[in-house]
């Protein structure tokens, strides 16, 4: 009799043990952007998991255990105990994730002076049809490259003409300026050719034609 009680309350105690563990988990979110801090990239998390918190995000150095993050993606965690200034949290699942929406972003092939400084000009988007006014740029950009006489389609962390550093996640494409001056020049041909009344076709780059066989 007193074997069978000795299990059933053992069982017991596992299952409280389990509960009080459970209990203790906590719930914590991760920013889709990453943070320089003191030379060092950190994550940007904060408690709870609604999405409609506005509460400010803090910086966490230290390393996620159970977890493969990847930029441009939120994700909501279930960890051990939420703690930013621990070295690592541990994590016990991954609730969900979701990609954050990406921002685009154009680059003048010339640059412009502002009060003696030379600044790039931008705009948001990135559509070459966008009659939207290009805004000076006087900050610089972290992980490109910018040649003057190309126009750039940038993805990019923020789109932000005041800040100091607009951070790029990868180039889209490139623009020469002989390319365009190419295209204005052939479609000046053609509007030429067709007040001539001639039927020319103009091409950018010539097609060898076969030889009929007899």
């Amino acid at each position: 009799m007193r074997k069978p009680l000795l299990i059933f309350l053992l069982i017991l105690f596992s299952a409280g043990l389990c509960l009080s563990q459970g209990d203790q988990a906590q719930y914590m979110k991760i920013h889709g952007e990453l943070i320089k801090v003191n030379d060092s990239l950190c994550y940007q998390v904060r408690k709870g998991f609604s999405r409609r918190d506005t509460t400010p995000w803090e910086p966490f150095c230290g390393k996620f255990s159970n977890l493969w993050y990847e930029e441009g993606y939120e994700y909501t965690l279930q960890v051990k105990e939420y703690n930013p200034h621990a070295d690592t949290m541990f994590v016990i699942k991954t609730v969900a994730s979701y990609e954050v929406p990406r921002v685009f972003m154009r680059v003048h092939k010339e640059r412009i002076t502002v009060n003696d400084s030379l600044c790039y000009q931008i705009r948001k988007g990135f559509s070459r049809r966008d009659t939207t006014a290009w805004e000076p740029f006087c900050g610089k950009f972290s992980n490109f490259l910018y040649e003057e006489g190309e126009e750039y389609t940038l993805q990019v962390k923020k789109y932000d003409p005041h800040a100091d550093t607009i951070f790029v996640i990868k180039k889209i494409t490139r623009s020469s300026v002989d390319e365009e001056k190419l295209q204005k020049i052939l479609k000046e041909k053609r509007m030429r050719l067709k007040e001539e009344g001639r039927n020319d076709t103009i091409r950018a780059i010539p097609v060898k034609r076969r030889k009929m066989r007899k």
